[in-house]
């Protein structure tokens, strides 16, 4: 007989498909326990840039990743605000039967956690941001004008500075390609649309969400701090990953998965 973490190790990914106001949502699920842990991605992003955290969850977790509305497999939607990509992530736990989960999300994945929250704070376990900026009111109302440069004939170039500014030196080759050719495979639509979304001054609404919450960061991302978040999550902790940029859970998985790991256990979740 195999041992018990090999078996769980091999456990495989699942297809499943959600369903949002007649728009499919796609997701993969894996692994089994008693808690459910859902993994967001972010802008243009797809929840294949999460494999390395499903496979560190997988063994200990009920591990779910899905695409959001115009990303990945999921299907187009009438707009693309953090509140349906909130709700497209209830949807999936619906289809799942989960009635509370942790949510971990990378970069706008914390937009959506944080509408989550006000729209289902009875289902939020637990919070994990990974490199998520929680805009204040200050930065809040910058973001139309920044929003506006990914519509229009400029739109492309703007998307490729803005994916290529998230490296680091250290990011790997293989590493760039992949989000490259995720990020800049997504429909302008999408693109635009989630911006957008993004940039809508009630997304960050400074109310406060009193659930477990850390933030795993780069030590790029001088923007989050410590003290910032505690006012909006009062219970907030802090990791940072050296030598890491945005995407920090690609770039050094291993690391990554032994912090949210480690805070899980702590948290007895």
């Amino acid at each position: 007989m195999k041992p018990l973490l090999a078996v769980l190790l091999a456990w495989p990914l699942v297809a499943g498909t959600a369903s949002l106001d007649g728009t499919k949502i796609e997701y993969t699920a894996a692994g089994k326990g008693r808690t459910t842990v859902v993994l967001i991605h972010g802008w243009t992003c797809d929840h294949t840039l999460w494999e390395a955290q499903i496979e560190g969850l997988k063994p200990y977790y009920r591990v779910l990743a899905l695409d959001l509305p115009g990303h990945g497999a999921s299907g187009a939607a009438p707009d693309y605000t953090m509140k349906r990509f909130a709700r497209a992530v209830e949807a999936v736990l619906r289809a799942e039967r989960v009635q509370r989960a942790v949510l971990v999300g990378h970069s706008m994945g914390g937009a959506v956690m944080l509408e989550f929250a006000r729209l289902f704070p009875e289902k939020v376990a637990g919070i994990v941001a990974v490199d998520a900026m929680f805009a204040d009111a200050q930065q809040a109302a910058a973001m139309p004008a920044f929003a506006a440069r990914f519509q229009g004939p400029d739109a492309r170039e703007h998307r490729e500075k803005m994916v290529r500014s998230m490296f680091t030196e250290a990011t790997p080759a293989a590493v760039r390609e992949k989000i490259e050719r995720v990020m800049l495979g997504a429909p302008a639509e999408t693109a635009a649309g989630a911006m957008k979304g993004m940039a809508d001054p009630a997304v960050w609404a400074e109310d406060v969400v009193d659930a477990p919450f850390l933030q795993i960061a780069a030590p790029t991302s001088g923007h989050i701090t410590l003290e910032r978040m505690k006012k909006r999550f009062p219970r907030a902790q802090l990791e940072r990953v050296p030598g890491t940029g945005h995407f920090l859970h690609l770039e050094k998985p291993a690391e990554v998965n032994a912090i949210l790991l480690g805070w899980l256990k702590a948290q007895k979740l």
